[in-house]
């Protein structure tokens, strides 16, 4: 067969058959562009790398979240049987104690006003020892001729000596100071009945108990009173003896009785239980005086008293 027309066979079956190749004689280079070279490598092993995403795990493919169950509501984990406990107790004692401030707020805002001043007077305005004043005594002239005869004023000295008592019965407690009106309530054989009794005089002033006996005589004058009540009753000495627990051993009493002042000193305290009832007894050779009034303030748990003896009657 002639050159020429094998030719010319070869390159109609190339054609027929789409098959193409590179007549020039430069070899074919491959194409790396999207490979790194060697010294590209290192540079990327050299810089540090980012945090895969974590959909996303180490070879780069996504994740797929496992299957959830089909009553999953993503509840939370429940906290400790301690903890909701101190939760509980902690609401219920917070609720506690606002209620009963609440409802007895007069009697703390007694306590609170009385620590404040006490603070201040200690603190903030120190007491200063006063030096004595010199004045100057200026010599006057009499307008009567024989000097030794001087103008008398007998009712500036009776009634510089004259002195004034209540017209009810008082009880006058200096250091908290207090000024209540003392009142006297029938007795009853029946202690309820008695109690309301002391219960309805309370509303008036601080209840001298019937079995007491009268300031002056020989025996206990029972003096009892609020240190708190509710809030919503109308009485207006509700809260007369809130102080009670500020007094101290050596303070005094003054007892206002029909038109005479008894003065006691305050000898002792303490806290005794509701149904102890030796505070009532009478002694034959003492003339004393007995305070009392609930503690702690707001509540009927236990019962402070104070004792005093009689020192002096005006």
């Amino acid at each position: 067969m002639k050159s020429g027309t094998m030719s010319g066979f070869l390159l109609g079956f190339m054609k027929q058959q789409k098959i193409q190749f590179n007549t020039s004689r430069r070899p074919q280079v491959e194409d790396k562009s999207d490979q790194l070279s060697f010294a590209d490598y290192w540079e990327f092993q050299r810089k540090p790398q980012k945090i895969q995403p974590k959909e996303q795990n180490l070879f780069g493919k996504k994740r797929t979240p496992p299957p959830r169950a089909v009553f999953d509501f993503k509840i939370k984990k429940r906290r400790p049987l301690w903890k909701d406990l101190a939760i509980f107790c902690l609401t219920t004692l917070g609720a506690w104690g606002m209620t009963h401030v609440g409802m007895n707020i007069s009697a703390y805002s007694q306590i609170v006003e009385y620590k404040a001043e006490q603070m201040q007077a200690s603190v903030f305005s120190p007491k200063k020892e006063e030096t004595p004043k010199v004045e100057k005594i200026e010599k006057r002239r009499t307008p009567f001729r024989n000097k030794k005869i001087q103008p008398q004023n007998q009712a500036q000295k009776v009634f510089s000596d004259l002195t004034v008592h209540p017209s009810d019965n008082r009880i006058v407690l200096p250091r908290i100071g207090k000024n209540v009106p003392l009142v006297t309530v029938p007795s009853h054989k029946n202690w309820n009945n008695l109690e309301n009794n002391i219960q309805k005089g309370l509303k008036d002033g601080a209840v001298v108990h019937p079995i007491s006996h009268m300031p002056g005589n020989a025996g206990n004058l029972f003096v009892t009173g609020h240190s708190s009540y509710y809030a919503w009753d109308d009485g207006r000495y509700k809260d007369v003896f809130a102080l009670l627990h500020e007094l101290k051993t050596g303070d005094t009493v003054e007892i206002y009785w029909e038109g005479k002042k008894y003065v006691y000193e305050l000898t002792g305290s303490k806290v005794i239980p509701p149904t102890e009832t030796s505070v009532l007894s009478q002694p034959v050779d003492r003339r004393i005086i007995t305070l009392m009034t609930c503690t702690p303030v707001g509540t009927n748990k236990n019962r402070l008293i104070w004792t005093g003896d009689l020192i002096a009657v005006e």
